[in-house]
């Protein structure tokens, strides 16, 4: 029914192209061997594309947004081809960054796959430009905020991007986000995860 109905009636189709654990129509009981049989009764061509692998890890979707959650934003990237990005528009925060002299982007995350919270290196683009920085993904534990954001520092960069939409790329995991027990210890600990940061997108690509 599905066949008929949908791919032949409603789509018109002559050929269909399938992944290899292609399921569809009732409870998901057809398969790639089911839809070969109707595309031969039905006059449409049918090809079934195979599982592809990444140094042996299978690509597919549900890995790709695992491995985002898990916070491996690099093995990610791999079975991407391109780093996993946020993109939204520059909203104001508290501006706390500026008071320890790492002043922030923020972005609401929205209805993207949520990374592990933590810190990583980044590069952001600009109006055309990549720009290297470093960014937190959470809740900022230390002084607490009610949602989600991706707030990120922009290495060298002072141009005002309040209202801009920007995109960010996430290139490496740092570390997990952590309370600190006084401003002072997470200013210290932003300019050396900085420092990782500026190494990590210094090195040359895997």
């Amino acid at each position: 029914q599905f066949s008929r109905e949908v791919i032949v009636d409603a789509i018109g189709a002559s050929h269909v192209s399938i992944g290899y654990d292609y399921r569809y129509g009732h409870n998901r009981s057809g398969d790639p061997a089911a839809l070969l049989e109707q595309g031969a009764a039905l006059g449409f061509g049918v090809t079934i594309v195979p599982a592809i692998t990444e140094d042996g890890e299978r690509v597919s979707s549900t890995a790709i947004r695992a491995l985002i959650r898990e916070g491996a934003v690099d093995r990610a990237a791999l079975l991407l081809t391109r780093p996993f990005a946020i993109e939204g528009e520059v909203i104001t925060g508290a501006q706390r960054g500026r008071t320890i002299n790492f002043p922030t982007a923020n972005i609401a995350l929205g209805d993207y796959v949520r990374p592990k919270f933590g810190v990583y290196a980044v590069r952001a683009r600009v109006d055309g430009a990549s720009v290297p920085g470093v960014a937190n993904i959470g809740v900022k534990p230390t002084v607490g905020s009610p949602e989600p954001l991706l707030e990120a520092h922009l290495f060298d960069f002072s141009a005002d991007l309040y209202g801009k939409t920007i995109e960010v790329d996430l290139i490496a995991a740092i570390r997990e986000e952590r309370k600190f027990e006084s401003f002072e210890a997470l200013r210290a600990q932003i300019a050396a995860d900085a420092e990782t940061a500026r190494k990590l997108l210094n090195s040359p690509s895997p």
